[in-house]
C-alpha cells in the first residue's frame, strides 16, 4: 500500500448500507468452519493466476490474482470469488475506485454482484507523509461508483481489513487489497470482469477487462 494513501473501515458508504442476510450468515458459518465445499477459482484462460491490464494513456496499471487468500476466514475461496487487486496509479490524474465500477458478467450475460464491505481510504496528510504514521479514522462515506451490482455484506473476520479499499488514487501512489465477488464456480465456466475506470468527478477513462476461466479442481 502506498505512503500517500490511508485504509479506513465505515459503515456509511454513501448510499444505502443494505446487508444481505443470507450472503452474510454464509460468511459467519464460513468463519466458525463451516465454509462450503465448491471447488473452482477464476483465472486467465491460459490457467495463469495473474493477469495484468495497462492502460497506456492514462498510466494506470491494474493486477489481479487468484488463489493468494490468506485471511479469516481460511476458507473463503470455498465461498466466494476472492481476487487480490493492486492498482498503480502512474500517470497525471486522480482515479476513483468505486465498487460500482467493477463488474463480472459470465459468458452468458449474467451479471455477479461485488460483495463490499464498506472499506475506504484517504489521502494522508503531509504531517502523515513525514511520519510515517498513519492513523486510521472512519470516513462518512464514499463513491459508490457506477451502475454495476453491489452487495452490502457483513465485515466478518478479514474481509473488510484486507478488502481493496475505495477513495480516489492520487497519481504517484497504488492501492491494493482483496476485491470479493458472488460464486461463479458454481454456475458458470468463466467470463470476463471490467473495471469501468474514470475520474472522481465519473468522467470515463478506460475499460480494463480481463477474460476469466474457471479453474476446476480434479
Amino acid at each position: 500500500m502506498a505512503a500517500s494513501t490511508l485504509p479506513t473501515t465505515t459503515s456509511d458508504s454513501g448510499y444505502p448500507p443494505v446487508v444481505s442476510p443470507a450472503r452474510s450468515v454464509a460468511l459467519a458459518a464460513c468463519l466458525l468452519g463451516g465454509c462450503s465445499s465448491r471447488s473452482g477459482m477464476l483465472v486467465a484462460p491460459t490457467g495463469e493466476t495473474r493477469q495484468t491490464g495497462r492502460d497506456v494513456e492514462s498510466g494506470v496499471t491494474m493486477v489481479i490474482t487468484s488463489g493468494v487468500w490468506t485471511g479469516s476466514p481460511e476458507g473463503l475461496e470455498q465461498e466466494l470469488e476472492v481476487l487480490h487487486v493492486l492498482v498503480a496509479n502512474d500517470g497525471d490524474q486522480p482515479i476513483l475506485l468505486a465498487p460500482g465500477d467493477f463488474e463480472f458478467r459470465d459468458r452468458r450475460g449474467f451479471r455477479y454482484a461485488v460483495l463490499d464491505t464498506g472499506a475506504s481510504f484517504r489521502p494522508a496528510t503531509n504531517a502523515e507523509r513525514s511520519t510515517g504514521r498513519y492513523d486510521f479514522d472512519l470516513e462518512r462515506g464514499y463513491d459508490r461508483g457506477g451502475p454495476a451490482s453491489v452487495e452490502r455484506v457483513a465485515p466478518l473476520g478479514d474481509l473488510a481489513r484486507l478488502a481493496l479499499p475505495w477513495g480516489v488514487l492520487l497519481p504517484g501512489s497504488q492501492m491494493r487489497g482483496f476485491l470479493y465477488l458472488e460464486p461463479v464456480a458454481e454456475s458458470a465456466n468463466g467470463g470476463k470482469l471490467t473495471w469501468r475506470m474514470t475520474t472522481p468527478a465519473h468522467q470515463r477513462i478506460a475499460d480494463v477487462v480481463f477474460e476469466m476461466s474457471v479453474a476446476r479442481a480434479r
